[in-house]
């Protein structure tokens, strides 16, 4: 069965509700449990009113989406490896400002393996050693990607499409995407800083890093 007829589900409720599929759906039905996620997600922001949506259908939908979860977490060894998340989300949080997150992925990639001068290291992923030609084209993406306008040209995918496969690049970029909806959330609401990633970015980050308006 192809992604996009067991995604059927969701991909029939956007037409629905908006007379036609977004080509993004369709990108994100490569990874099925990101697709369901982010339709429940939008769903419950953005509100039901104006969409004929069953009880039986939503149902179905929070049943798929278990199913999805279940299936991604089995298969996980295909992943993108997590500390690389972590990374990709620090340098995509730094191009669009917001400290909060900074600290959060910084203080998460160093508990998921990556050293402290790794991470010290990071704004000179390009040229380090301490970074492999995957994670170098993963963390250029992710600047890009975070940068405002975006930055991310046909040339950021070709050289991805080197190091990882379709569905690897979908992950990629949904982490940038959901560290978007972050550092959007925690700057505009001047989300207050918890003690241990501030401990630990003002310890090992201070060189490019405040709390600013994430201060205690």
């Amino acid at each position: 069965m192809s992604n996009q007829e067991d995604t059927k589900i969701v991909l029939e409720q956007a037409l629905k509700g908006m007379g036609f599929v977004p080509n993004s759906l369709y990108a994100m039905a490569e990874k099925p449990n990101i697709l369901g996620s982010f339709a429940m997600l939008f769903a419950n922001i953005r509100g039901f009113s104006g969409v004929e949506t069953s009880v039986l259908t939503g149902l179905k939908l929070v049943f798929k989406n278990m199913l999805w979860s279940l299936k991604a977490k089995k298969h996980s060894v295909s992943e993108v490896p997590l500390y690389l998340k972590n990374l990709v989300a620090h340098i995509s949080s730094n191009a669009s400002g917001c400290r909060y997150c900074q600290a959060h992925t910084a203080y998460e990639a160093h508990e998921n393996g990556v050293s402290i001068e790794k991470l010290q290291k990071i704004w000179e992923f390009q040229t380090s050693d301490l970074f492999t030609e995957a994670e170098k084209a993963a963390l250029q993406f992710g600047f890009a990607a975070g940068s405002v306008p975006n930055q991310v040209t046909p040339e950021h995918y070709s050289e991805l499409s080197n190091h990882f496969t379709t569905g690897q690049i979908v992950e990629l970029t949904a982490t940038i995407s959901i560290f978007g909806f972050l550092n959007r959330w925690n700057d505009s609401m001047g989300t207050e800083i918890e003690d241990l990633p501030l401990a630990f970015s003002n310890k090992y980050l201070s060189a490019n890093w405040e709390p600013g308006k994430h201060a205690k």
